[in-house]
């Protein structure tokens, strides 16, 4: 497997989560992206591209019912601008066009892309407290960002590579102004990455489509990063009055992050994955601060919280997981995974010095025939002393195809 593909294992993502309430039409929104993928099918496959589409819903159900959804397609066409790669990418509400792994000089390689993220974006329509949702103080978040990468393999499975993204930011208004919830301002942020990848998985290419939610890892990856976000317009915003700290960001907000993906067998019939995730931030807010809970691939897992039940940017969270296949001659898996580590600021009210233990356990099942794969999962909360209305318990169902 390409070591760029490292950007799969990383899909917990901080400010551009791709998530839609489930009361609108994902059913439909799927349909539409099979038949896209159908129609592209028909000359596809003479010309080197391959896609794939997935759905899902990752919903809580207890102490209340809440829950969101998506929907994806991908199709990727190999060798076909500057002897790089194409890729087209949409998730429900975003469009992400790429042209990756353009050779540049001997082991050097230049990607581009524009994504485009409407209303959603980040999960900010919806607002969580201590685990449970308070209604009005969601706004709608949009932007659109051009995403270069240099990546440099300087030596076998080790790889530098330098992001200068550059996005701009729109904000919707909310009925959270009425009590006192002031919205963050408009602007052009500059984004500049410098980072660092190890590279050692042996899992088959095809574990990271579209398609595969939760690809299966063989190996181990493993990187780090440093990186700013300089803003053009900078404003303290949310409940300015009460939490003054909480989302009162400077002009250069700095992050500090590093993870880490590994996978063994461990017998004919099971495998053990590891992941782990450490971020520390300064000067942030609940734009550019990481999302925790719930059991998609969107987000650093936490099972029995809603998605995006809590945002911190000084965290260090840990998932294990056993996987087991009832008949070894079978691709089919069961398993259990426990999650979990700590979050600053935990209570949400502006307390980024104060931190809070968080995990939970979770029962899954990942099933696979031929072009088909279904998952399952239902996920416990830990009892901690910052979750209000113990138990929290959630699920998480999702359906990937390979289309050609």
């Amino acid at each position: 497997m390409n070591r760029t593909g490292a950007a799969d294992l990383q899909r917990p993502c901080s400010g551009i989560c791709n998530a839609q309430p489930l009361q609108y039409a994902l059913a439909m929104r799927f349909i539409v992206a099979l038949l896209a993928l159908m129609f592209l099918s028909s000359t596809a496959r003479a010309e080197g591209w391959h896609g794939s589409a997935a759905g899902g819903a990752d919903f809580a159900f207890i102490p209340e019912v809440t829950g969101f959804g998506f929907v994806l397609f991908e199709a990727t066409g190999e060798d076909k601008v500057g002897k790089g790669d194409v890729r087209l990418f949409y998730n429900t509400d975003t469009i992400h066009l790429e042209i990756e792994r353009i050779p540049l000089a001997k082991n050097l390689e230049l990607s581009v892309a524009l994504r485009g993220e409407a209303v959603f974006a980040g999960l900010l329509h919806q607002y969580y407290e201590q685990g449970l949702r308070r209604s009005g103080l969601g706004f709608n978040a949009s932007y659109l960002v051009l995403l270069p990468k240099l990546q440099w393999h300087f030596a076998d499975h080790h790889t530098l590579e330098l992001l200068t993204n550059v996005r701009y930011w729109i904000f919707g208004k909310n009925q959270g102004e009425s009590q006192g919830y002031i919205l963050p301002p408009d602007t052009v942020v500059f984004e500049p990455r410098l980072g660092y990848i190890y590279w050692k998985i042996d899992s088959d290419g095809e574990e990271f489509r579209a398609s595969k939610l939760f690809p299966r890892i063989k190996g181990v990856a493993a990187g780090a990063s440093v990186g700013v976000d300089v803003r053009s317009t900078v404003q303290t915003w949310g409940f300015v009055a009460d939490q003054p700290d909480r989302n009162d960001p400077t002009k250069a907000i700095w992050t500090l992050n590093q993870w880490l993906r590994a996978g063994w067998k461990t017998g004919e019939r099971f495998r053990l994955e590891l992941q782990e995730t450490f971020n520390w931030g300064w000067n942030q807010d609940d734009i550019t601060r990481m999302r925790v809970g719930g059991m998609n691939p969107y987000v650093l897992v936490v099972p029995g919280l809603p998605w995006s039940a809590v945002i911190s940017e000084r965290l260090a969270i840990g998932q294990l997981s056993g996987h087991i296949r009832p008949k070894k001659d079978k691709p089919q898996e069961l398993g259990v995974l426990v999650s979990g580590g700590t979050v600053n600021d935990p209570y949400r009210q502006g307390l980024l010095e104060e931190f809070g233990g968080i995990g939970g356990l979770a029962l899954f099942t990942d099933l696979r025939w031929g072009r088909w794969q279904v998952y399952a999962r239902v996920g416990w909360a830990f009892p901690t002393a910052w979750l209000v209305d113990n138990p929290h318990v959630s699920g998480f169902v999702g359906l990937g195809v390979d289309a050609f």
